[in-house]
């Protein structure tokens, strides 16, 4: 924002820094300048004003203010001198707000005589880049870069029916502006209106029926303080922004009004004669509460990081026109109004910090001492298991955390969330399984890619207590059988150091395949399942391939990876292995038979693999056949045939003691 050097120099009695040397005191203390321009007779300081401070530093005296608290030069407000005569102003105008408007001030001087403006002033408006109009016109100008606060003046021989209505536009209503150019007004935009139109746009623009000319003889004088929302809308929509809309859009403190029609009243009477009516109109929708901060001494040395002497914190605070107790080291601040953006004793304490210079406050370097933060584990982990599902040829996918109506029935979930709040109707239940996310990746790829392996790792939800959120491992192929996925899964599940692997047939109410599918265990506990998609899924889903998933309780798989992991040489000595068939009930799992044949067999039997499960021909009723290769290794010798066929004979003779077990030879 343009500043005119001149100008600030009118506030003070003793000579300014020159406009280089008070751009660096700027700068240094208060907010960038952008550029030093050199006019005829005149320097313009281009000022980034900060959003938060055009309240106060969208004028002239703001800026006057910064540049007395930082040099300790003392600034003077010009003084208002007001002539009035005998008539009332309540003889001439009548005022009614009905609009978005916090405070609306009206003066009235009759009398004028309308010509040039004095150059002082002139020279002021054209330094800050505007246009002199009149001495009327140019006076509400110039008072706008003095105070901040935007004026507007009106012929007031010119108002229909002596009324002034502050009040939102109808729809199609249209105005003509001071600059000609015609706008059609919504009822979002507000106005100034007399009995019959709009006079001008609040906040924004004036129009041409009541301009002030040659032949006005009564000046209306108003400063209003308008809702900052809907002069942005209003200057938006009407693609016109203006002087008086930037400081409105910004804020502008009620108290301004009275002050600057004031101002501008008192010019107007020295400079184009005429007496001021008496009294004004003043409507205040609310008086604003004086904000009041308490902060201690101590705790400006703890956020400024220096010590600061009290009699220097209280001159500071009063340079800035805080008003400044002091009881001991207790400081109690009342802000001053014009300071909008001050509320809390962090922002006092920062203006006090500001004005002593960020430059005298030596840099320390903390002491702290410094600790290496704790590795997470379950961040560990997870990445490790995506580095491995990767190098078993699965890819990594991301899946919304919602379900809906149709997926809850084909999967026949229980137990839901519904969300309280969903975005649509995809998005009405939080997921139970990360199946469905997998199945619509399959629906979506299948047509593309004849081979599918995805994988995602993620949270689940169930409304029961002890099962609400629990992170989860999935993974889906496609097409594919079940035993080319648990070959993989055994690999995967081998290299995180998962213990005693091993399957056991899914339970009947599982939603998988029921006569391809299985509970993982690691141990006696059940860490996961694998199975395939049935054909029902497959078509109400639109699946054309067969598909196999699997899904795995990553909190088991952090527990497992927390125990202690002995190391086990590799035996230098080579494996003996030998077959063996055993007859057992249907309703036998494999799980059953193998911990007897590992008990059986002692430390020598090293591996045991299930290769065949054969019910059929040849098989009694109600029978089934497992079929298992047995691995002897010592680690101190090569077993020999004897030793090993021992073994396996003590294996036989466990289970053939098992009623209903029968070893086949």
């Amino acid at each position: 924002m343009r500043f005119s050097y001149n100008f600030l120099q009118s506030f003070f009695r003793k000579k300014l820094p020159p406009p280089e040397e008070l751009a660096d005191k700027l700068m240094m203390h208060f907010f960038e300048v952008e550029e030093i321009e050199k006019l005829r007779g005149d320097t313009v300081i281009d000022i980034d004003v900060l959003p938060s401070r055009a309240a106060d530093c969208f004028s002239h005296i703001g800026i006057a203010r910064e540049i007395s608290a930082i040099t300790g030069m003392k600034y003077e407000k010009p003084q208002i001198r007001l002539k009035e005569g005998r008539r009332e102003i309540s003889d001439l105008i009548n005022v009614t707000v009905k609009a978005a408007c916090l405070r609306y001030t009206l003066r009235a001087v009759e009398g004028v005589k309308v010509k040039s403006s004095p150059p002082y002033i002139q020279k002021i408006l054209k330094s800050c880049g505007i246009k002199p109009i009149n001495n009327i016109v140019d006076i509400t100008n110039y008072v706008m870069l003095e105070t901040g606060q935007p004026l507007h003046a009106f012929d007031g021989e010119k108002i229909e029916g002596g009324k002034i209505v502050v009040r939102f536009a109808k729809k199609r209503e249209k105005i003509v502006t001071l600059d000609e150019k015609r706008y059609e007004l919504n009822d979002n935009i507000m106005v100034i209106a007399d009995e019959l139109s709009p006079l001008g746009i609040a906040g924004i623009k004036g129009g041409i029926v009541p301009e002030v000319d040659k032949s006005t003889n009564i000046v209306l004088l108003e400063a209003g303080n308008f809702d900052s929302k809907t002069i942005r809308k209003a200057s938006q929509h009407l693609k016109l922004r203006t002087d008086a809309s930037l400081r409105f859009e910004h804020g502008v403190p009620v108290e301004f009004t009275k002050e600057a029609v004031g101002r501008a009243v008192s010019l107007i009477t020295s400079i184009a004669g005429g007496k001021a009516l008496k009294g004004e109109v003043d409507y205040c929708q609310e008086k604003r509460k004086m904000k009041e901060v308490t902060f201690k001494a101590e705790e400006v040395r703890d956020i400024l990081g220096v010590e600061i002497s009290l009699k220097e914190i209280e001159r500071i605070l009063r340079s800035l026109e805080f008003k400044t107790k002091r009881n001991g080291n207790f400081f109690h601040i009342e802000v001053p109004y014009f300071r909008t953006d001050v509320s809390l004793k962090e922002d006092v304490i920062e203006e006090v910090g500001r004005i002593y210079g960020y430059a005298n406050i030596k840099p320390v370097v903390p002491k702290a001492e410094i600790t290496s933060q704790e590795e997470s584990l379950s961040l560990k982990m997870e990445s490790a298991c995506r580095k491995l599902l990767c190098s078993i040829g699965f890819t990594e996918t991301y899946n919304y955390s919602f379900i809906n109506d149709k997926v809850a029935s084909v999967f026949e979930y229980e137990n839901l969330i519904e969300m309280e709040k969903p975005v649509s109707l995809e998005y009405k239940y939080l997921r139970p399984s990360l199946l469905p996310g997998l199945i619509d990746n399959i629906r979506k790829n299948e047509k593309n890619f004849e081979d599918i392996k995805i994988f995602e790792i993620g949270k689940v939800f169930s409304s029961l207590e002890d099962e609400k959120e629990k992170k989860k491992i999935s993974g889906i192929s496609s097409p594919a059988d079940f035993y080319d996925l648990k070959g993989r899964i055994n690999a995967f599940l081998e290299k995180i150091l998962v213990p005693n692997v091993s399957y056991s047939p899914a339970p009947k109410d599982s939603f998988l395949d029921p006569y391809c599918s299985a509970e993982i265990f690691s141990g006696d506990d059940v860490i996961g399942v694998i199975g395939e998609i049935p054909p029902r899924v497959r078509k109400e889903m639109d699946i054309k391939k067969r598909t196999v998933f699997f899904e795995i309780d990553f909190a088991k798989i952090i527990l497992l990876a927390k125990s202690v992991k002995t190391y086990d040489p590799i035996s230098r000595f080579p494996f003996m292995t030998r077959d063996l068939a055993v007859l057992v009930p249907r309703k036998t799992t494999y799980k059953e038979v193998l911990r007897e044949v590992k008990n059986a067999g002692g430390v020598l039997l090293r591996k045991t693999e299930l290769f065949d499960v054969y019910e059929g021909e040849s098989i009694p009723e109600g029978k089934k056949n497992f079929a298992f290769r047995l691995f002897f290794q010592a680690k101190n010798k090569t077993l020999s045939s004897e030793e090993a066929n021992k073994l396996q004979e003590k294996i036989i003779k466990a289970l053939d003691d098992k009623s209903e077990w029968k070893v086949r030879k």
